[in-house]
């Protein structure tokens, strides 16, 4: 039992060590110093009950720098019961671009509620390329020039973005670290050519991808709607880069109760059922420690703090160092105060996936 927690304690610390020094000597950028030429874009956000978030969101939006003449916007009210249609009604007049508002009466069968919402938006999408993001996000002013040229330069189909979660409270510092510590997985990933998964609020798709996957209706059923259009795309042999800059980061609302928190983790972990044997292994040694480190605790409990105060100091120089690759600054006392956090929703997060009962999103269940 001592040398398997061993195993994965060490293996871990490697990990961690690997992320880090990918981050540091391999981070690539996407970047069209000179860019005259600008396509057309289409950017859809479906909604859902968003009343609290639906009109910053616009205003975020109605802010972007993008030639106004090469913008569409498409907006889906998904069968909201709040105010979320009578705000953003409110809203389209003041925008000084294209707006396409929906509402959205039926589901696809065979979608979820979102992949249903998303692909009847995208039967009016004029664009080249297509932007996703959602009701509760406000993205930079740069957004889409940043996500356009990172497109353009490297010729990918796909691109994934990078979002924060914002929030003075703690709860929503410590998601803010956990989304920068598996965006910094993901983009570490990325960079050495293991591309897999994208994330629904901050993503570019050009048309020719999405109409090769025969769009939302042409993928297989997902609770992760956004992590299989990415395996979709993949599959089919187009390019997909992860851009991480100040200029197409997009703030997001975490989720306010821990509940709230685990219902979302059990719907990611849907989607991560579907990963390879490596990002499943990447993913198994960051929950494997806590059990093997108590085990060690119990067994040598000098060297076993040691060895998890240095883990703690390499996983922080990480998330600390990615996190600056948008201009963005993390507290040394979240840091730390993440492992006690992270342990705890881990272990949480399993036991509930496999807890018998649907997947609760946005009042719609499944599974």
């Amino acid at each position: 039992m001592s040398i398997l927690a061993l195993i994965f304690v060490l293996g871990l610390m490697v990990q961690d060590v690997l992320l880090f020094l990918l981050i540091r000597y391999n981070f690539k950028l996407y970047i069209k110093p000179e860019q005259k030429h600008w396509p057309k874009v289409s950017v859809l956000i479906p909604s859902r009950n968003e009343e609290s978030n639906i009109q910053s969101c616009l205003e975020a939006i109605s802010k972007l720098d993008y030639p106004q003449d090469k913008l569409q916007l498409i907006l889906g009210n998904d069968g909201s019961t709040d105010q979320t249609e009578i705000i953003i009604k409110s809203c389209i007049d003041k925008m000084g671009f294209d707006v396409k508002f929906l509402n959205i009466e039926k589901t696809i069968s065979g979608l979820n509620g979102k992949a249903s919402a998303l692909s009847q938006m995208a039967k009016y999408a004029r664009g080249e390329v297509l932007l996703f993001t959602d009701a509760d996000c406000r993205p930079h002013t740069n957004w889409i020039k940043s996500m356009v040229a990172a497109q353009m330069t490297s010729g990918a189909a796909l691109v994934t973005g990078i979002t924060r979660v914002e929030g003075k409270h703690w709860f929503a510092k410590m998601q803010e670290i956990d989304w920068w510590l598996t965006l910094g997985m993901v983009k570490s990933m990325s960079d050495i050519g293991l591309n897999l998964t994208s994330m629904g609020n901050n993503m570019l798709i050009t048309k020719e991808a999405y109409d090769a996957v025969g769009g939302f209706e042409g993928i297989p059923f997902s609770l992760t709607e956004d992590f299989e259009m990415a395996r979709q795309i993949n599959k089919r042999g187009f390019e997909h880069v992860h851009q991480v800059t100040s200029g197409n980061l997009i703030s997001t609302q975490g989720q306010k109760n821990f509940p709230g928190l685990l219902s979302q983790r059990k719907r990611w972990m849907a989607g991560a059922m579907a990963l390879p044997w490596s990002w499943k292994l990447l993913l198994g040694f960051q929950v494997m420690f806590f059990p093997a480190m108590l085990i060690l605790l119990f067994l040598h409990p000098f060297e076993s703090i040691l060895i998890w105060l240095l883990k703690v100091l390499i996983q922080g120089l990480f998330v600390y160092g990615f996190a600056s690759k948008t201009s963005s600054k993390l507290k040394i006392r979240h840091l730390l105060l993440f492992e006690i956090y992270y342990m705890i929703t881990s272990w949480s997060t399993i036991v509930y996936y496999f807890w018998p009962a649907k997947t609760d999103w946005k009042g719609r269940k499944y599974g």
